[in-house]
């Protein structure tokens, strides 16, 4: 969804920035409309001028925590990797993100925009282009995917073609448990702060492999 009008742009971008370092400041359970607003220099009421609700401005100003992710993925986009090992790779970089906020990250991939996410990186990166990154089809379908049950769904398919449990079958069932497998870890960091977040991330690549390979996981 681009923004075409040039003052539109330069006065969400003002809050984007505004909730940006308020988040960062006080947390997410913290913050309020008056906060940023006060931030950005602007009246409460004009958020909802330029965004949905608070909720979805706190999407936007998320996103500039996923530039290593997104450095990442473009810096390993269109390699020779099998599908198995970018598989596991891809899921190891969005873990080490993920698990470093995780309670951000519950907000963005299960929270009330969780479903409009395509939306969500659409107006972003069109207010701010310098950090939109080029990738493979592959990458770029999973990484711009509506929701994380899409996302998870991308990166899974090509498992079907490699010696794997993963079959047209039970793909969906395994989508679910994967997808569940994440809010799971993501709850026990945020219920546990003395989690180290590699070591969470371990744990979701164990898991991971026993979603594709089963009981005898390699």
């Amino acid at each position: 969804m681009a923004v075409h009008d040039q003052k539109k742009k330069e006065t969400m971008i003002r809050f984007i920035l505004a909730a940006r370092e308020v988040v960062d400041e006080i947390g997410l359970e913290k913050i309020s409309v008056r906060k940023i607003a006060e931030r950005a220099g602007f009246h409460n009421s004009t958020i909802y001028v330029y965004f949905e609700d608070l909720d979805e401005l706190i999407l936007l100003a998320t996103l500039t925590h996923f530039n290593e992710y997104s450095k990442w993925l473009y810096e390993h986009s269109n390699t020779d990797l099998s599908p198995v090992e970018e598989f596991l790779q891809l899921w190891y970089a969005f873990g080490e993100t993920i698990f470093a906020r995780p309670r951000m990250w519950k907000n963005f991939f299960f929270g009330k925009h969780s479903q409009e996410l395509g939306k969500v990186f659409s107006i972003y990166y069109d207010l701010f282009p310098e950090e939109k990154k080029e990738y493979s089809k592959e990458i770029s379908d999973m990484y711009y995917a509506s929701n994380i049950i899409d996302r998870c769904m991308i990166t899974l398919r090509p498992m079907m073609k490699e010696h794997t449990r993963v079959t047209e079958e039970n793909i969906s069932l395994l989508n679910e448990i994967t997808v569940a497998c994440l809010r799971y870890l993501i709850d026990d960091m945020i219920d546990r702060p003395d989690i180290l977040p590699e070591d969470q991330n371990r744990k979701l690549q164990a898991m991971l492999r026993n979603v594709i390979f089963g009981d005898g996981a390699r």
